[in-house]
């Protein structure tokens, strides 16, 4: 009986010990919240917590960081807070969005360079513009626009695109210039001969990733084929080829869970087959995978076994609790089922996927599995 590794699930558990939220002396605010980030980069666990375990192991006792940002933006009566962290080392970058009750609505781990964010209001719309600017091939200077929409109870990356180059002592850019319910329109600048000068892009949003998106997305192409043909022998580490893709992003009502950009969200899905009973909540599925991860909330009164087909095992202790089965085979695929509880909060994650891949992609299982949290 093969199982998942849960080295990743332990940690979570040890550093999930209480579940209260930002009790200080008075409200939240920025210079409170930047104290708690650093107690948590300093190792303190307890401040981690408050967090919705914002830092990672990665990050501990690692002070050495350009940049710690936490700016505050007031929507509908009440502040929500960014927290933009960066260091020399892109992959501890972060992004977070919190509301005033400390809730995590956000966290991106996807960026690159030297950030930069900030609030941005368009009508009775709130967002928060943030700004990537890196290197590749050593002397080719990028920028890349990620836009997050803040709501009341939620936070989501709706736009993400590069939005300059600088190469051979030219300048292109791709900017904003309209922003509304159904699309982003953007214009193009270049050198003349670039074929991308004084052009636009359409941006159309697409409801099921909640994101705009273009069809064409003609300068990234144009950037695309720029880096492609330079040639260049370089000495830097290079940025990969996501820079021009979707990376990690979290989602979530209730709980939190990173995926990559191939991961598509299917809402509401009723699990039918799977488990002893139905139970309806949000499916994400990968076609490059052949795989699905499924998030289900356990109604009150009910609990993981009324719903499970196997017996749980590797229980944690504590406040929050985790409890898993062994993966178990069903017909062609392999099977894991997850319940995450904390006091009256319980959540199912499914795992269904072929044996194969499985097997071939146990560290993109693993990370996933790892990065989900319910509100407790």
């Amino acid at each position: 009986m093969h199982k998942i590794s849960l080295y990743f699930v332990l940690i979570i558990s040890f550093t999930l010990t209480s579940c209260s939220i930002f009790n200080g002396d008075k409200e939240l605010d920025s210079k409170k919240l930047r104290a708690l980030v650093l107690e948590a980069i300093n190792g303190d666990y307890d401040a981690n917590v408050k967090l919705s375990g914002l830092i990672d192991t990665q990050h501990y006792l690692k002070t050495d960081f350009n940049q710690l940002t936490v700016e505050s933006g007031f929507i509908n009566y009440k502040y929500y807070y960014f927290v933009l962290l960066e260091y020399y080392d892109p992959t501890l970058n972060l992004f977070a969005v919190y509301d005033n009750n400390l809730k995590l609505l956000l966290l991106d781990k996807s960026l690159n360079g030297n950030l930069s964010a900030v609030w941005t209001d368009k009508g009775n719309r709130h967002f928060v513009f943030l700004q990537e600017r890196f290197q590749t091939k050593d002397i080719i200077n990028l920028d890349r626009l990620s836009i997050y929409e803040v709501m009341d109870t939620a936070a989501e990356l709706v736009y993400r695109s590069l939005s300059k180059l600088v190469k051979d002592n030219e300048t292109s850019y791709q900017t904003i210039e309209e922003i509304s319910g159904d699309k982003i329109v953007t214009k193009l600048s270049g050198p003349a001969d670039s074929g991308i000068h004084n052009k636009r892009d359409t941006f159309d949003f697409n409801p099921v990733s909640k994101k705009y998106l273009s069809k064409a997305n003609l300068f990234n192409e144009y950037v695309k084929t720029e880096v492609a043909d330079f040639r260049w022998i370089t000495t830097k580490p290079q940025i990969p080829a996501s820079t021009f893709g979707d990376e990690k992003i979290n989602y979530g009502d209730g709980y939190q869970i990173s995926l990559r950009g191939d991961w598509q969200k299917v809402a509401p899905y009723t699990e039918s087959t799977l488990l002893k009973e139905n139970l309806t909540g949000t499916k994400f599925t990968n076609t490059n995978l052949n795989s699905s991860i499924t998030v289900l909330m356990i109604p009150q009164g009910k609990s993981g076994e009324d719903y499970s087909l196997y017996n749980f095992s590797n229980t944690t202790s504590g406040i929050y609790k985790i409890r898993s089965t062994e993966v178990y085979s069903m017909g062609d695929n392999f099977n894991q089922v997850i319940e995450h509880s904390c006091g009256d909060n319980k959540f199912l994650l499914l795992i269904d996927s072929p044996k194969t891949i499985f097997e071939q992609n146990k560290q993109v299982f693993e990370e996933i599995i790892s990065s989900f949290l319910i509100d407790c």
